[in-house]
């Protein structure tokens, strides 16, 4: 009996939980690409932010386009960067400045005409580095996977588009890891509560306590977040409210950031925003390196900002017992993938990608099957670099913004239109051919079949007697 009513007890648990992320297939979909966040350069920089700008310019020194016959100069504009890091201008200055101050970034105006330009001190950074793992100073090989894997340690996935969310940078940061341990723990069937300690926190991203409280507290009061003490010796423990989540990430494109994206091209993701030859406009996959060799650990450098910055944050805590907090507008469910509604989906789309974009195309109304048509044309031509659902979040944007107009969408309605076309006509053939089956099989009809051949029968035999007649 014990053994029955402990099962009873793991299987509802099992059920909440899944009830709990049934969303975060849907979610996963809409993040779109990630970018590496190297936690090493934390401790190289004493700066979150500072150590986001330097990851993206570690990125872009390898990847960019003509870096080598610009003497590793890049072009990036204050936009493209927001649009890449999620940094406001202010932030953006402030991580530049501590890059200078340790020398390990130029930049200058260059061209006519003068835009600002960007270049890494590699010999600096690589020697920083390898002091930094008790390696022996010597020249980097920039282009050598594992070398880079073994001087900047694991890296983070950053999802840029969880920063308006979040209400920042260090939420954003925060919200990202949540998620990719939120979607381990889903893996293995288990429950959706992750250590949330300081130190935790500290060890993965470098954020401060005073840094991790602000940023729980802005999560909080977005309602994406929850905490609480479990187990013996109590331990801090979080949850990510991935319904809140979906709904937020899911709200219509206000015309302020509608107004923004309206320069934007819609196949570029997350780094996607230059127009400069002097660099790559495209990332990819995310530049996540990954070295044999477990990584070498190498103690904190940072210190807290205020000895009350060491309290952790229980004062907005919830508990599991709690119901989740009402946002003001409703949740979102996922909806079915191939029934129960009438759009059409491109048929190089995921089953996870259908089902966000049908949440994605609620607020579009009539204009729905437009912006999948051209979605759908964009992938047969080849023209989608990023993933499908960010593409369509572009066009969705266009549409928001009044600049839409369909394309490739057009040829794709129209042929569309001929083949259900070609369809009803097949399906009245088969249906005529069904009918006239059905009247074949009737008594009646085998009746006049059976006397139209006896007659044709006794026709012949009479033509046969006339012609032996006369001979």
């Amino acid at each position: 009996m014990a053994e029955d009513a402990r099962r009873e007890h793991d299987e509802s648990l099992a059920a909440a939980g899944d009830d709990h992320t049934a969303p975060l297939s849907v979610i996963w979909s809409l993040l779109g690409r990630h970018i590496a966040f190297h936690r090493r350069l934390v401790d190289l920089t004493s700066s979150v932010k500072a150590s986001l700008l330097l990851s993206q310019s570690i990125y872009w020194t390898r990847h960019g386009r003509d870096i080598a016959r610009n003497g590793g100069w890049f072009h990036k504009t204050t936009e493209q960067w927001a649009i890449e890091t999620g940094l406001s201008p202010k932030e953006q200055a402030s991580a530049r400045e501590v890059l200078r101050n340790l020398a390990l970034l130029d930049d200058q105006r260059i061209g006519i005409p003068a835009r600002l330009h960007f270049r890494l001190r590699l010999d600096e950074l690589g020697a920083r580095l390898a002091d930094r793992i008790a390696g022996h100073p010597q020249a980097v090989d920039w282009s050598d996977r594992l070398v880079l894997a073994e001087l900047l340690g694991p890296s983070v996935a950053f999802h840029r588009t969880l920063v308006e969310v979040a209400g920042g940078v260090h939420g954003g940061l925060m919200l990202s890891r949540a998620l990719h341990l939120t979607r381990l723990q889903v893996r293995r069937r288990l429950d959706q509560w992750i250590v949330s300690s300081a130190a935790r926190w500290f060890e993965e991203l470098g954020l401060t306590r005073r840094e991790q409280e602000t940023a729980r507290r802005d999560l909080v009061r977005a309602g994406l977040w929850e905490e609480c003490l479990r187990g013996i010796p109590p331990s801090l423990v979080a949850r990510i409210r991935l319904d809140c989540l979906l709904t937020l990430l899911t709200e219509d494109v206000s015309s302020a950031r509608a107004t923004d994206l309206r320069g934007v091209d819609p196949e570029r993701d997350v780094g996607a925003a230059n127009d400069s030859p002097k660099s790559d406009s495209r990332l990819w996959h995310p530049r996540s390196l990954a070295t044999p060799n477990p990584p070498r650990q190498f103690g904190p450098t940072r210190e807290h900002g205020s000895p009350e910055s060491a309290a952790l944050l229980m004062s907005h805590s919830t508990g599991e017992s709690l119901q989740p907090q009402n946002t003001g507008s409703p949740t979102p469910a996922p909806a079915a993938v191939d029934g129960g509604g009438e759009l059409i989906f491109p048929e190089q789309m995921l089953p996870d990608e259908r089902q966000a974009a049908r949440v994605l195309l609620r607020p579009c109304g009539e204009h729905a099957q437009a912006l999948l048509d051209e979605l759908a044309g964009r992938l047969q031509m080849g023209g989608v670099r990023s993933s499908p659902v960010a593409y369509l979040r572009g066009l969705i944007a266009r549409a928001g913004a009044g600049s839409f107009i369909p394309e490739l969408g057009l040829r794709v309605a129209a042929a569309r239109a001929q083949r259900q076309k070609e369809a009803a006509l097949r399906r009245e053939r088969e249906a005529e051919e069904r009918r006239l089956a059905a009247e074949r099989a009737t008594p009646e009809y085998q009746a006049r079949a059976r006397a139209q051949r006896e007659k044709v029968r006794q026709m012949l035999g009479e033509l046969k007697t006339r012609m032996n007649t006369g001979r």
